[in-house]
């Protein structure tokens, strides 16, 4: 029996602690008993890059761990190895423990990459396995390793965002993590996907202090895609995971930062500009959209633009090493990217339930909603969640991501996600009235460039109502929550109009709209190359009304899109002044008697005729009103009933010329404002056509006074 004993302690002993001390020679690691005491030593050796330059050691101590797992088991032996490894390598790569910032080699990414590997083996196998133990230890070693790849400075050394390339040292981390999810949901047996479920999420949520802000968010969008990825999975094959998922990333969001506003007191008389500094730096807002603007303005403190846009006096000088150490470290980096990252989980939060709505998970995605925010709860506010919690908040959300729920194409089928959005989002708001929350009126307030947006939102919602009075036994509810949509949107259209009408008409759109005329004017008037134009301050005789045009005038008011540029009112003003003009030279040939028109060789002139004829002379039309022929370059031509000849050499235009417009235009242009929806432009000249000779005008036909 004694000899039994000796000979199964032996094989034990050969097939696990030898094993095991062979994989920690491999792996350059001392088995020691306190992982605590570990680190501490092997802390100050890790900065050196010859504790992990032996790569092929390395690469064996972990296909030779893979393989004891495989096949004998998840020996407690093992686990403090993989344990150690990880401790090990963490104190090397993860940035946000280390001193200073340490560079990385080839070894270095060889052995992330090859212990990343490992890693995903290991998953595969205790899945497959049913081995709970095992599944949650390396899928939770997954994503402590996902949160040094994501938030590591020299992130883009250590992913690839192309597809697996097995001779290169780059991780194509979000391919392996969505795959694994994949392969999960394949899965028939029982076992933990810690991976699927998105529990690693919450690994990614908070960050160092000593992370780079634009690579940090650069990873962060990758990994918010990732999780919206994997909901696709659960939601079209797995939905009884939904709620897993909306608590998982609820969890790791329940402690949402409001944005901080920093200032720092300034006695110095020649450094109180920073306080002019902190009042544009707290006006941004800090989202994934403003990143650039958040780094460009911090790094406008050490390059000197800051300095040089809001020194104040000649006393102002710009910040010594001390100063500007001082309060650059007032600026909290890792709480401006949990902002960042709290508004991108929101932003997640309509993403996933029009997902919802689109695989008519309309069960889970009530439960989920009851989970968040159960009727029988004493509070009224039960953490932060990826979804929202009152119609309040809910609309807040729809508006302030309305571009983007417009143009965000990235869905199924070529289906847009808008409509789907709006069918989640009107089923929140009809849970919320089921719960007890009476509805009020939405978007009382905003500007006035607000209301089209907020209009849009409210009919975009009420065009799923019948599909969501559809859906459950809340007919009730639906209703109330739909008439307190009308109402808003009546309550916005009477906000709306009161806006139009009272308030004051921009100046500075008023003067972009003058100009738009002047400008249009001086682009079509074509006579000055062929008839002597004097502009002079006299007022001429023939006053001409050129147009009066209808402008909105919810177009002038300050806070409303506006293009100002009319080529119909150009048009209009154009077409009226010739139709005139021609008018004038009738009027002095109406007592003459018809002779035969020769075209001049020379002499310019104007000519008007029939389209029929002016094509049969060879002219083409060129400009809207004017026709040109290449064999009588000094003729301008313009269509009209009967056949006059100008002599242009005989006569001259004066124009009386606008004192008060800044571009000497001769248009006279004012507004009629009754404080009507509709507004009147007018826009007059006055003009004279002065005979130098007489036989200034031949017509061929009868004239016919008009």
């Amino acid at each position: 029996m004694w000899f039994t004993f000796y000979f199964y302690w032996r094989l034990f002993n050969n097939i696990t602690i030898k094993s095991s001390t062979q994989i920690q020679n491999y792996l350059q690691i001392d088995r020691r008993s306190s992982t605590s005491w570990l680190t501490k030593f092997l802390e100050p050796l890790l900065t050196k890059k010859s504790n992990l330059a032996e790569i092929d050691s390395i690469n064996a101590g972990l296909e030779l761990l893979i393989y004891n797992i495989e096949q004998r088991s998840w020996d407690l032996d093992f686990k403090e190895v993989l344990s150690q490894f990880h401790a090990t390598i963490s104190l090397r790569f993860d940035s946000s423990r280390q001193i200073k910032a340490v560079k990385l080699s080839a070894n270095d990414l060889a052995v992330i990459k090859n212990y990343w590997n490992t890693l995903l083996r290991l998953v595969r196998h205790a899945r497959k396995n049913e081995d709970i133990a095992m599944s949650f230890h390396t899928q939770r070693l997954i994503a402590d390793v996902m949160s040094w790849i994501v938030y590591n400075p020299e992130r883009q050394l250590i992913t690839s965002e192309s597809f697996r390339d097995e001779t290169s040292s780059k991780i194509c981390w979000v391919l392996d993590l969505y795959q694994l999810a994949r392969w999960q949901g394949y899965q028939t047996t029982n076992g933990i996907d810690l991976i699927l479920e998105c529990e690693w999420f919450h690994y990614l949520f908070y960050a160092s202090d000593k992370l780079d802000l634009k690579t940090s968010t650069d990873g962060l969008q990758e990994f918010h895609k990732l999780a919206i990825d994997i909901f696709d999975i659960i939601a079209k094959s797995h939905p009884h995971k939904v709620i897993t998922f909306i608590k998982n990333i609820s969890d790791a969001v329940s402690f949402g930062q409001e944005q901080q506003s920093y200032y720092s007191h300034m006695l110095d008389e020649e450094i109180k500009w920073v306080s002019n500094f902190w009042i544009d730096f707290n006006k941004i807002n800090f989202s994934i959209d403003s990143v650039d603007e958040i780094i460009n303005k911090i790094s406008s403190l050490s390059n000197g633009e800051a300095f040089e846009k809001y020194k104040n006096s000649s006393t102002s000088k710009p910040l010594n090493e001390l100063q500007l150490r001082t309060i650059l470290s007032i600026i909290k980096i890792d709480e401006i990217f949990e902002r960042i990252h709290f508004k991108l989980v929101k932003r997640m939060g309509w993403d996933v339930t029009a997902r919802l709505a689109y695989y008519q998970r309309w069960v889970e995605f009530y439960e989920c909603l009851y989970w968040k925010q159960p009727k029988e709860a004493d509070a009224n506010y039960c953490g932060e969640t990826l979804l929202a919690h009152s119609s309040n908040e809910l609309t807040n959300l729809i508006f302030v991501d309305y571009q983007q729920i417009e143009h965000y194409w990235r869905f199924k089928e070529r289906h847009a996600i808008k409509t789907y959005a709006y069918r989640a989002f009107l089923f929140q708001l009809c849970f919320f009235a089921e719960q007890g929350e009476e509805p009020k009126l939405i978007y009382t307030s905003g500007q006035f460039s607000e209301l089209s947006t907020q209009l849009d939102i409210l009919e975009s919602l009420l065009k799923q109502e019948r599909y969501i009075r559809s859906l459950r036994c809340w007919n009730p509810h639906v209703t109330n929550v739909c008439n307190n949509l009308r109402k808003s949107i009546q309550n916005l259209e009477k906000r709306k109009l009161r806006f139009i009408t009272h308030s004051k008409i921009s100046g500075e759109k008023w003067h972009e709209l003058q100009e738009s005329i002047e400008k249009g004017w001086e682009n079509t008037i074509s006579l000055g190359n062929v008839i002597d134009i004097e502009y002079s301050h006299e007022v001429a005789k023939n006053k001409l009304l050129l147009s009066k045009y209808s402008v909105k005038r919810e177009n002038l008011i300050t806070g409303c899109s506006f293009n100002a540029y009319s080529p119909n009112m150009s048009q209009l003003n154009h077409t009226r002044f010739i139709t005139m003009l021609y008018r004038t030279c009738l009027s002095f040939v109406k007592n003459q008697q018809q002779e035969k028109i020769i075209l001049p060789e020379e002499t310019p002139a104007l000519y008007f005729s029939t389209q029929e004829n002016l094509k049969l002379l060879g002219f083409k039309r060129s400009r809207t009103m004017f026709w040109e022929n290449e064999k009588h370059k000094n003729i301008l031509a313009i269509s009209a009933d009967s056949h006059l000849l100008v002599d242009c050499s005989k006569v001259k235009l004066k124009i009386t010329k606008n004192l008060c417009s800044q571009r000497h235009s001769p248009l006279f242009i004012s507004l009629n404002d009754l404080n009507e929806p509709m507004v009147q432009v007018k826009a007059e000249m006055y003009f004279d056509l002065e005979i130098l000779e007489g036989g200034a005008f031949i017509f061929e036909e009868p004239f016919n006074e008009i």
